[in-house]
């Protein structure tokens, strides 16, 4: 019986000429002969892509070349040999006007496994099939001699798995869309719910045939934690005095009551938010995505006695925001929605508050 080929094998299909395709923080164009990733490791991964139609000629956005962001293998193997060929690197830098939709696909990678998508001309997207390529047929039907021409996952890559160490298919199973558990891609214009319900709300206000707001179908937002720190009071029901007064300096109860209403108690659920938040905002430019990525750093950051008896929570929060600064040192801010957030000066500013409450 033929032996499936290591780690996890992604096959993609009808790939149209010039697509700026990426996995996980590697970016590459295409060409009409590219066919897939291989030797990607185990963990959750995203392909993510543009429209081939999109204009690639700008240059206001430019991003750089960098080890953090996509690497260039040092030594080209056989495996490798039609790395340039098959997927033409951008030596200088990707383009990626503002005006560009980006699309991605969360899928997760498990040793032996083959997994296939083929190119939806007419919707512009990657299909997921419905179930896992049967290795061993198509290993006897041809794979065997496509597989050296496929590209391999960068082994000197391990940024991604930082900055995602967290995340599990479970657990994007609950932010996601409901139509993730169909493959069904998300965007850099994917809303939350309560994004989704606030639209609909001042779709129905403006609308003067209509007395009453009508829902839109929120199925396809994303499903992160509601909850809002300007609006919302952060201190028990009844709280007086000192324990009011301190409730409203120190969010801990306001924390620990949210992870226990959405989230049963699992604080790491929390933290893995905050990671994907993160990917989606730098891959995609999802604002609602980037909006839910500051707000869960701010409560984080307000916290006092949350610090210490989480100290676990806490220092898995601390190796997130490192990743993260890590990638936004190298130059992956430009990547963001618009250049006027700063975020790198908005997290030191969080961490000061958090370093005044130790």
């Amino acid at each position: 019986m033929a032996v499936p080929p290591p780690k996890t094998t992604l096959i993609l299909y009808n790939i149209p000429d010039k697509c700026l395709l990426g996995i996980d923080l590697q970016f590459f164009t295409s060409t009409a002969d590219f066919s897939g990733i291989k030797l990607i490791p185990d963990g959750v991964h995203v392909l993510h892509w543009s429209s081939p139609t999109a204009d690639p000629t700008g240059t206001e956005n430019a991003i750089p070349t960098s080890s953090k962001i996509m690497n260039n293998h040092d030594e080209e193997d056989s495996d490798n040999v039609l790395l340039k060929s098959q997927a033409v690197r951008e030596s200088d830098n990707i383009v990626m006007s503002n005006m560009n939709l980006r699309m991605a696909v969360f899928f997760e990678a498990i040793e032996g496994k083959t997994t296939s998508m083929t190119w939806d001309e007419e919707a512009e997207e990657f299909v997921t099939s419905k179930r896992d390529v049967d290795v061993v047929k198509y290993w006897l039907a041809g794979l065997r001699k496509l597989y050296p021409h496929l590209i391999s996952y960068p082994e000197s890559s391990p940024e991604f798995a930082a900055l995602t160490f967290l995340l599990t298919p479970k657990l994007l199973s609950t932010y996601l869309p409901e139509s993730y558990n169909k493959a069904v891609p998300v965007s850099s214009i994917t809303a939350s719910s309560t994004d989704s319900l606030l639209l609909s709300q001042a779709i129905s206000k403006a609308s003067s045939s209509s007395n009453r707001s009508t829902p839109l179908d929120d199925t396809d937002s994303f499903r992160f934690l509601n909850f809002d720190l300007k609006r919302q009071r952060t201190w028990r029901e009844g709280a007086v005095g000192r324990e009011l007064t301190t409730a409203a300096l120190d969010r801990s109860w306001f924390l620990g009551d949210l992870v226990s209403r959405e989230r049963n108690g699992d604080y790491n659920a929390v933290l893995a938010e905050l990671q994907l938040c993160f990917v989606l905002l730098v891959l995609l430019a999802n604002y609602s995505a980037a909006e839910q990525w500051k707000r869960i750093v701010e409560l984080l950051c307000t916290c006092k006695s949350a610090v210490s008896s989480q100290p676990k929570v806490y220092r898995k929060f601390l190796d997130t925001l490192y990743a993260q600064f890590q990638l936004i040192y190298e130059g992956c801010a430009r990547l963001w929605y618009t250049p006027t957030i700063d975020l790198l000066a908005w997290k030191i500013r969080h961490l000061q508050s958090l370093k005044s409450r130790l």
